[in-house]
């Protein structure tokens, strides 16, 4: 035979809660356990491209550069690490043998001339 009371079983916990609050003996708190972290394995997502957040916004201030470079042909200009960058960001791609911005890519493009116009009106 256990030495459960009836308030102490599973299905009645609610009743036991109710019954210390109304009686005024709080009962003692019960520390609850973190669950174990799961460790990361070949499973799971990984994003392509991890960087800091600090070398994502340097890509993202030099985007309108590169668009000029892009509309000028001179994509010779890039550097082979940065176009890797910037194709793994999906901010620009392939098509037709030719660079061209991505739908994202202008987006950000658009977001970086305006951070920039509104950082130059602030100074002036």
């Amino acid at each position: 035979m256990t030495d459960r009371s009836p308030a102490d079983t599973p299905g009645d916990s609610h009743w036991s809660l109710m019954i210390e609050q109304c009686t005024g003996r709080p009962k003692a708190q019960v520390r609850k356990q973190r669950p174990a972290a799961v460790a990361r394995g070949p499973h799971a997502a990984v994003p392509l491209l991890q960087g800091p957040p600090c070398e994502r916004e340097v890509l993202r201030a030099l985007l309108p550069s590169v668009e000029r470079h892009l509309l000028d042909r001179r994509v010779d200009l890039l550097s082979q690490r940065d176009l890797g960058r910037y194709l793994a960001l999906e901010w620009l791609e392939w098509h037709g043998g030719t660079l061209r911005l991505t739908q994202v890519g202008r987006n950000v493009c658009d977001q970086a001339r305006g951070f920039s116009s509104a950082l130059a009106a602030s100074e002036a």
